[in-house]
């Protein structure tokens, strides 16, 4: 179960608050010790808080993402990550906007892992650039980034690609 606010204090600025995973969400057997520390799969808790400003034409971003808990398939996998975010968005006409983007993992711990931070690759960070295109009842977004997510694991950077399509109703 997720939760979300969004407070608008102004008309040009925002700040919102995400909490993913907020019940003790986990797969397990039949077994008697269907406990979530028994559990097969779990999920960890993400919390983001964040902050919003238009400023000439421009949109500006930046937040804070904190995940904690137990992940995976064992009852010993136990994590916690800080990322900061920052992004910027432009809208060039009502049909196109640019947004690029930087995230900085500030701390990466697991268990089994220990301190992961370390082993991230130069530049230690990920970014991050997309185009939406809105017609009519019809929003496309595409963009190319930069996972840290993977690199911490794989040790390299990783470049994916995402496109997203919204229908409004």
């Amino acid at each position: 179960m997720d939760i979300g606010i969004l407070y608008r204090f102004s008309p040009t600025h925002r700040i919102g608050l995400t909490v993913k995973n907020i019940a003790d969400i986990y797969e397990s057997t039949d077994s008697p010790d269907n406990t979530p520390e028994n559990s097969e799969f779990s999920l960890p808790v993400y919390v983001t808080l964040g902050l919003s400003a238009r400023y000439h034409g421009y949109l500006l971003s930046l937040d804070n993402e904190l995940i904690y808990g137990k992940y995976g398939g064992t009852k010993s996998k136990k994590a916690t990550f800080w990322f900061v975010r920052a992004g910027i968005e432009k809208k060039l006409n009502e049909m196109f906007v640019l947004r690029c983007g930087l995230t900085i993992p500030v701390k990466a711990h697991t268990d089994t892992l220990g301190n992961i931070r370390n082993d991230l690759p130069w530049p230690k960070m990920g970014g991050a650039v997309g185009i939406g295109v809105k017609h009519d009842r019809f929003t496309f977004d595409f963009a190319v980034y930069g996972d840290p997510a993977e690199s911490y694991v794989n040790q390299e950077i990783r470049i994916k690609a995402v496109f997203s399509l919204t229908v409004s109703i």
